[in-house]
């Protein structure tokens, strides 16, 4: 019997004139390629990935491939903006009512979701690029800032709220990135959702003090 998953397990086109419109070809094969880019890096890093790996993930060929993207870079770099919209959307929606600290901890958990059911994303976007270096490992820093963008999005401008310094403000980030990672490469990546207390705990102590960030924290609102 053929074979019509690829290895990301995603359908593959049948072979030859199949009557789909151009635009769902078109729409199948990026997402394939998305998918065998994250898959493949995920496991065996940027540098070591080739694309005739990441063809075989998304089961498609090379001639395929370059019809898309000039080089491995470009696809990576579609995949992880593809990736950082998703989450900001998701981000957004979860975090849209009530107070601030609730909002927070709603984006977090939004966030994690995400990750918990695809951990290769976590090292995709969070590990990858840090050992790829160049331009990807820019596109992270610029992706970094637009997560502390989300988290302090709807701050109160108010003299009752900590001002923290940016220097502190990109610190959290980070350490909330460095928790994440620490998860996903102890096995854990499906318990993400997990850290949705600790995570909100450690960012909002800064602002609205240990005792505030404990209740919020705990909080299901």
């Amino acid at each position: 019997m053929q074979d019509t998953q690829s290895a990301d397990g995603l359908p593959r086109l049948p072979p030859g004139r199949h009557g789909l419109s151009r635009d769902f070809v078109v729409t199948n094969q990026r997402d394939r390629l998305t998918a065998g880019i994250i898959a493949t890096v995920a496991e065996r890093g940027y540098h070591e990935a080739t694309v005739s790996q990441i063809c075989a993930a998304a089961g498609v060929s090379r001639r395929t491939f370059y019809s898309y993207f000039s080089s491995k870079e470009e696809c990576y770099l579609q995949a992880f903006e593809r990736i950082g919209e998703h989450l900001a959307e998701a981000m957004a929606a979860a975090g849209s009512a009530g107070n601030w600290p609730g909002q927070v901890r709603q984006r977090l958990a939004a966030m994690l979701a995400i990750y918990a059911a695809n951990p290769d994303l976590v090292r995709f976007t969070l590990v990858v690029p840090l050992r790829a270096g160049g331009e990807i490992a820019v596109h992270q820093r610029t992706a970094l800032e637009h997560l502390l963008q989300s988290l302090t999005a709807g701050r109160p401008e108010d003299k009752s709220l900590r001002r923290p310094s940016a220097a502190i403000e990109h610190a959290l980030v980070g350490a909330l990135v460095g928790v994440i990672v620490r998860k996903v490469e102890a096995g854990e990546g499906e318990r993400l959702t997990d850290l949705v207390p600790e995570l909100t705990e450690m960012f909002l102590i800064p602002y609205i003090g240990r005792d505030n960030a404990v209740r919020a924290a705990r909080s299901n609102g």
